[in-house]
């Protein structure tokens, strides 16, 4: 059986929208060959129902339905599942992946449920670049959320007659810096053996359909830093207390941000009157590696608050630096008298340029 796309595309070339092209479904066992391991002029076993694309942040989800066509149930264990996948990609926003390269990867389901392929290699792993092809195979029939578990171990899949599964394919895009927000483009060709059955597709992963920002923001302070008695929206806000230890200061956990983006931090704050020392707040940029963290002097600013007495606004625009991972926030009250309160609400940091980085270059 074999399955095809008639799309094609470049995989240096950034473009708007998931054109996926017609689907052809063939249905002659015949169209493989033996070394594909596939029932040669007999019925398929398993046939290909369809095929789904989407963009996973930095990554793409290929999900193939599969349909047991026996009439008897159908049992496939981790050593009848194997995938190969090649393709030339790159990405034209990226610096140092316009260049397509060569990336190919295989899994052999009964050995592991992940392989890597070498895009860029380097010695060091801000100059790394990978793919990261991951498998997770499941009936429908299994627990809803099934779709949403991480690919940690292919496990047989038992299919009644007539009843389906699904192949899911994630390539992830392995780079400290853009790995997370900028898929590797090109077409992906993939050979997919289930049980008996191999299905080889060419699938146009060429276009990008969004541009990717963290899916993360701040989280609320926890319950014993927030008061009540204060706030510009309810229910509570941050509080700051100089005359008690530890709570004359806040730092927020740090965020993930997209490097190069342009964002906006806004938030409100109300300084007590009889407050002594200076209230202020102080956000900070990072380039965060499995093995170092390293702090971007220009990305960030330490910033006087100086309002006294009501809810002011403060709105900055933020530029993040062109190797920054993550953003911390913290506010403070410095005061050698230990006397003060500052309260902080509707804290957010918000991208300004998602459309022009649609658009590219």
């Amino acid at each position: 059986m074999r399955f095809s796309t008639q799309s094609r595309g470049r995989g240096g070339r950034i473009r708007s929208g998931l054109g996926l092209g017609t689907l052809i479904l063939a249905t002659a066992a015949g169209a493989a060959t033996a070394d594909d391991g596939a029932s040669i002029g007999q019925p398929n076993r398993v046939t290909l129902v369809r095929r789904s694309v989407r963009q996973d942040q930095g990554a793409w989800v290929v999900d193939y339905q599969i349909r047991n066509e026996t009439p008897t149930g159908l049992i496939v264990t981790p050593a009848e599942i194997e995938v190969r996948s090649e393709g030339w990609v790159s990405n034209s926003r990226v610096a140092g992946h316009a260049v397509p390269r060569r990336a190919a990867v295989a899994i052999k389901a009964a050995e592991k449920a992940t392989a890597d392929a070498d895009v860029i290699p380097a010695a060091d792993d801000p100059g790394r670049c990978r793919e990261r092809l991951s498998l997770a195979v499941w009936s429908d029939d299994q627990a809803p959320d099934a779709a949403a578990r991480p690919a940690e171990a292919v496990a047989p899949i038992s299919l009644a007659p007539g009843a389906t599964g699904l192949v899911r394919l994630r390539y992830a895009h392995q780079h400290v810096v853009h790995g997370d927000y900028d898929p590797l483009l090109g077409e992906r060709t993939v050979a997919v053996r289930f049980g008996q059955e191999t299905f080889h597709d060419v699938v146009p992963l060429d276009r990008e359909a969004r541009v990717a920002y963290p899916k993360a923001g701040w989280p609320e302070a926890p319950d014993d830093r927030r008061d009540p008695r204060h706030f510009v929206s309810g229910p509570d806000s941050l509080h700051l207390e100089a005359h008690v230890p530890g709570r004359q200061y806040y730092r927020f956990p740090d965020r993930p941000v997209r490097y190069g983006s342009r964002m906006r931090l806004t938030f409100w704050y109300l300084i007590a009157y009889g407050t002594v020392g200076e209230s202020r707040v102080r956000l900070a940029q990072y380039k965060d590696t499995p093995t170092s963290c390293r702090v971007l002097p220009g990305g960030g600013f330490d910033q006087e608050l100086t309002v006294v007495g009501r809810w002011t606004k403060v709105e900055k625009l933020v530029r993040i630096e062109a190797e920054a991972t993550t953003a911390a926030l913290d506010f403070r009250i410095s005061s050698d008298a230990n006397l003060g309160e500052m309260w902080i609400d509707d804290v957010a940091l918000d991208p300004l340029d998602a459309e022009a980085l649609a658009q590219g270059p």
